[in-house]
């Protein structure tokens, strides 16, 4: 049912240079954006359907990166920080699920899954470990059933502008959050959080204003 193609893979690439990486990267997205690798990151096409690949959606936007942006994927931090993980999903006839990112972000051992959309801003810091999905992969019933993939429901997430978002959070689907937002570590981000405040917890919400 999952068929997956590994642009960039650490078992796969593990040896490959800054350079190199960015050159494996380019083949698939296009090379007009410089992007720092640091370590390597898991980059996949994933198509959910009874049928494989018919043809890989190169440099069509499915997965941008604008320009200096540094991706973290090695044990460099100070703080534990896994591989950065950027997955595109393909359900059924469905096309791509887009992940867009601005210009001079930082992923450290982010993770980022689209069904449909998760678009983020210029600027923005994600801490070690942060995990963002439009999508939960799964119907909440009829578990197994085979129309289970046409009930998947993915909710497009937008992340502002110069966004700080700390260690170990999870922005869930549908979710919003303004420029100039700080998201303190550990908060589960379940609903829309405005621009200019500091918001933390389980679910997250707004503490103080900017």
């Amino acid at each position: 049912m999952y068929h997956s193609e590994r642009i960039l893979c650490p078992d796969n690439h593990s040896e490959l240079s800054e350079i190199q990486l960015m050159e494996q990267y380019s083949k698939y997205f296009g090379a007009d954006n410089w992007v720092t690798f640091s370590g390597c990151p898991s980059i996949t096409l994933t198509k959910a359907s009874s049928k494989g690949f018919e043809s890989l959606p190169k440099r069509s936007g499915v997965i941008a990166i604008d320009s200096g942006c540094y991706i973290e994927s090695s044990n460099f931090p100070a703080f534990p920080s896994g591989i950065t993980k950027l997955t595109s999903v393909s359900v059924n006839d469905r096309p791509f699920g887009k992940i867009i990112i601005g210009k001079g972000c930082v992923l450290q051992g982010t993770s980022i899954c689209a069904y449909d959309k998760v678009s983020i801003g210029n600027n923005v810091i994600f801490g070690p470990n942060t995990v963002i999905m439009d999508c939960s992969g799964h119907a909440l019933s009829n578990r197994g059933h085979p129309d289970e993939l046409d009930n998947v429901n993915a909710k497009p997430v937008t992340i502002g502008n110069d966004v700080w978002i700390g260690y170990g959070c999870i922005v869930l689907p549908g979710v919003s959050i303004g420029d100039d937002a700080v998201i303190g570590a550990g908060s589960v981000v379940t609903k829309d959080i405005p621009a200019n405040c500091m918001a933390a917890g389980n679910p997250c919400t707004v503490k103080k204003w900017n």
